[in-house]
């Protein structure tokens, strides 16, 4: 029995890295077909699998998304319809990192990302696209920012893993507005969402990809000298989704962050005080976890 198959590597470009997910398949006894993802990266990717001709299979599911998790792993069986007929397989497909499938526990609630006490004003960010001179404005939300008065240290605003990490770009140019090649952090969460931190400090890192961090940890020092608004950092969260065009794409979560002056997402430019209230900050830690912040604060 000849199984023809076909495979077409589709890079996703995105705001947060590349990566080279591949795919490979074993045919097993009971004529069914396992495929299997190899990700070299430490968090999850969404593969959406689009299968463009087959033969005596089962289809793979409605949605055909699969999650391949670090490593090699197994992310899919297509049964055998018929016994005793031949089976054969051609597919294409594109990935995403993230988890489209994750959920969290609770409804997340971020740290600003400066020390306890810091007063920022935080504001919305304009899309790429506004900044172009288009026709009509794009009010798509696209992330948050949050400026202060002098330099810092920036903090993990969620429990997450490290799951990227850019500070080499040094910038000599000045008032500047926007900059592509920023310096930033990236956090992957419980909810399979993604959260990028950036204009850090070159080589400022305190952490390393595939640490877990937790809400307050020092990730880095802040930056933005060069920038017409001066010292800010920026911060946008992104969920793997599946358009109507049947490709991967981001989506970007308004966050909600806490403050002194109460729970908000900005959807005006407003000054606040950064806080640390205890049940923000242990709201996604284990028991384990947990356990271990409460005792080492009580010392």
């Amino acid at each position: 029995m000849k199984i023809v198959l076909f495979f077409l590597l589709i890079l996703f470009s995105s705001a947060s890295s590349f990566a080279q997910i591949t795919m490979d398949t074993e045919y097993k006894d009971d004529g069914s077909i396992e495929l299997y993802a190899t990700n070299p990266e430490n968090a999850p990717y969404t593969v959406l699998i689009d299968v463009t001709a087959h033969s005596n299979l089962l289809p793979i599911g409605s949605s055909g998304l699969v999650i391949a998790r670090p490593g090699r792993s197994k992310v899919t069986t297509l049964k055998r319809r018929t016994e005793g007929q031949s089976t054969s397989l051609r597919y294409t497909y594109s990935f995403i990192k993230g988890d489209y499938f994750a959920k969290s526990k609770v409804e997340p609630t971020y740290l600003i990302p400066l020390p306890e006490g810091t007063l920022a004003t935080g504001i919305r960010m304009t899309h790429i696209e506004n900044r172009l001179q288009p026709k009509e404005e794009n009010t798509e939300y696209v992330g948050i920012s949050f400026r202060f008065d002098l330099p810092t240290e920036i903090r993990a605003p969620r429990k997450g893993v490290v799951t990227a990490i850019s500070m080499e770009q040094y910038d000599e140019q000045q008032n500047l507005d926007f900059d592509r090649s920023e310096n930033f952090i990236e956090l992957f969460h419980e909810d399979g969402s993604l959260t990028k931190i950036m204009v850090l400090r070159p080589g400022s890192q305190r952490v390393k990809v595939g640490q877990v961090v937790f809400p307050g940890d020092v990730l880095a020092d802040s930056a933005g000298e060069e920038y017409v608004s001066g010292l800010h950092v920026r911060l946008v969260n992104m969920k793997p989704v599946k358009d109507g065009t049947n490709k991967l794409k981001y989506y970007h979560e308004p966050m909600k962050f806490i403050s002194k002056e109460g729970e908000s997402d900005f959807p005006q430019m407003k000054k606040v005080a950064v806080i640390y209230p205890e049940e923000i900050v242990t709201a996604e830690m284990s028991k384990k976890e947990k356990k271990a912040f409460v005792a080492e604060t009580q010392d």
